[in-house]
């Protein structure tokens, strides 16, 4: 009896021990959220004659969703220095979507825009870019991969 009891244990240590095993191979559930940061250098355009310097900062983008589903979209930028009435795009599928956010007036060395969206973007790029000078000048993009 103890014999049977003994062998019928260790095939349940045995059983669940695979079980266990199993179960923390399994890959887990995709949330797809992406998180990155872009860098910039100093530098400087003319516009209509006049040199606008851009000072040296960073863009971070982050998007939050699953798979093609984007619940939120936003970002942010630090720089050294000011930069003047700058806004915010965010694109979806190489471009062919964008949304346009509000022009933040006036000069600062920071700031931020976040959208809530929910719905389903096309496949392709989910980028951020950060423009200055009311819509005149690119400073940075950041991009991920919706899929």
């Amino acid at each position: 009896m103890k014999a049977k009891m003994k062998n019928f244990l260790v095939k349940m240590v045995l059983v669940v021990g695979i079980l266990i095993a199993a179960l923390t191979a399994l890959p887990a559930t995709s949330h797809a959220s992406a998180y990155g940061i872009q860098y910039w250098g100093g530098f400087a355009v003319n516009i209509g004659g006049q040199t606008i310097r851009i000072p040296a900062g960073q863009l971070a983008h982050y998007i939050s969703g699953n798979g093609l589903y984007i619940s939120w979209d936003g970002a942010n930028f630090a720089s050294v220095g000011n930069i003047c009435d700058s806004s915010m795009r965010f694109t979806y599928g190489y471009g062919k979507y964008y949304l346009n956010g509000g022009v933040h007036w006036g000069c600062s060395h920071v700031g931020q825009w976040k959208y809530t969206l929910n719905w389903y973007a096309p496949r392709g790029s989910a980028c951020a870019e950060l423009w200055a000078n009311d819509w005149r000048i690119l400073v940075a993009r950041q991009c991920h991969f919706v899929y």
